[in-house]
């Protein structure tokens, strides 16, 4: 009895990897000329696309530690000051003449505990000469003094 069952079992084993065999062999067919081509296409336009991350990942990453983290940088505690009812902070004075305005104006703040933002600094020497120009001739000089 023993044997009979054994002689089932691998005659059942034996079919059922007769019909696994035969089935898969009728649904692939393997990848057609076009297929492979488009594949490829696929594949050198991902690949270029992944250089091109990889080199503005590098980038970023060497301003984050040139730039941001040098000894030239680094970042300032800011806080709002003042009080544009003029009661206390700030006075613009106009350059051209015209009216003194009382308003708020941000400034370092080394008080503790500290309530306000962080402010970052970049290393000078990261900032490209036409900038500097640029913000050389601004016109944007604010001259303010704190009175409190």
């Amino acid at each position: 009895m023993k044997r009979f069952l054994m002689l089932v079992g691998v005659a059942v084993v034996a079919a059922a990897m007769y019909v696994a065999a035969g089935t898969a062999s009728q649904q692939s067919n393997g990848v057609s000329v076009k297929q492979f081509k488009a594949l490829q296409k696929q594949v050198a336009s991902l690949s270029k696309e992944l250089k091109t991350v990889k080199a503005e990942a590098n980038d970023a990453d060497g301003f984050v530690q040139t730039c941001l983290v040098s000894a030239n940088s680094g970042v300032l505690p800011i806080n709002d000051f003042g009080d544009p009812a003029g009661t206390f902070g700030y006075q613009f004075v106009p350059s051209g003449g015209g009216p003194t305005i009382d308003t708020t104006a941000l400034d370092v703040d080394l008080s503790n505990p500290f309530m306000g933002v962080y402010l970052q600094g970049v290393d000078p020497a990261c900032i490209a000469p036409a900038a500097r120009h640029h913000l050389a001739h601004s016109h944007l000089w604010l001259s303010a003094e704190r009175t409190h």
